[in-house]
């Protein structure tokens, strides 16, 4: 195994309960109610099935979408338990590791720097880097392809039923660990090679 790469939010950030406030303020300003039972139902990581979803029209998601950055600016998260020590024990056995999230790079940086966890990652892949989003593998072998790492020498390691799809057409293998987000169940019927409770039984 010569590389490990992550998902962020999710699994190493513990961003749902962020994530879910921010939803409730940002369709607030376009007068739309959403509560837990949306948001179980509509959630993917590519938001956009959330605001087709919840009937959004196509022409206010850019504005959506800052609305939703300006929110979560006002956020304060932490990582996932053990996240810290996982990427230093991977770093310091020499396994090279990456992010690959939809999430956007202006935020996903800075959380990265603020968690002070930048040093242990090797290579990002964000949304904007892509043409097309999770469950789509260009991403991940984007990401690989900048670690010099083929599939066979990688494992991926996400929270949704997308990450474990990307990672299956990636050719890579998958570990799940479900997370703060409303999916465990389509996360588990993914079929993902290996399931784990907490970052913790990672290494």
């Amino acid at each position: 195994m010569r590389a490990v790469l992550f998902d962020w939010d999710g699994t190493l950030a513990d961003t749902a309960e962020a994530t879910f406030r921010c939803y409730v303020r940002t369709f607030e300003s376009f007068a739309i109610p959403f509560d837990r039972v949306t948001y179980t139902r509509t959630y993917s990581p590519n938001w956009y099935h959330t605001f087709r979803a919840i009937g959004l029209p196509e022409e206010h998601w850019p504005a959506a979408d800052q609305r939703w950055l300006a929110n979560f600016a006002d956020e304060q998260t932490a990582l996932m338990d053990g996240a810290r020590g996982v990427l230093e024990g991977l770093t310091a056995n020499g396994i090279a590791t990456g992010i690959v999230t939809s999430g956007n790079r202006v935020r996903v940086s800075r959380e990265l720097e603020t968690h002070g966890i930048a040093a242990h990652i090797h290579a990002c892949v964000y949304g904007c880097d892509v043409t097309q989003k999770k469950p789509h593998p260009e991403g991940l072998l984007r990401c690989l392809e900048s670690l010099g790492v083929p599939a066979r020498d990688a494992l991926y390691v996400g929270d949704s039923p997308e990450d474990i799809e990307m990672a299956r057409g990636a050719g890579v293998r998958s570990i799940a660990i479900p997370g703060g987000y409303p999916n465990r169940d389509a996360l588990l019927a993914a079929k993902p090679d290996r399931v784990l409770e907490s970052l913790r039984e990672l290494l």
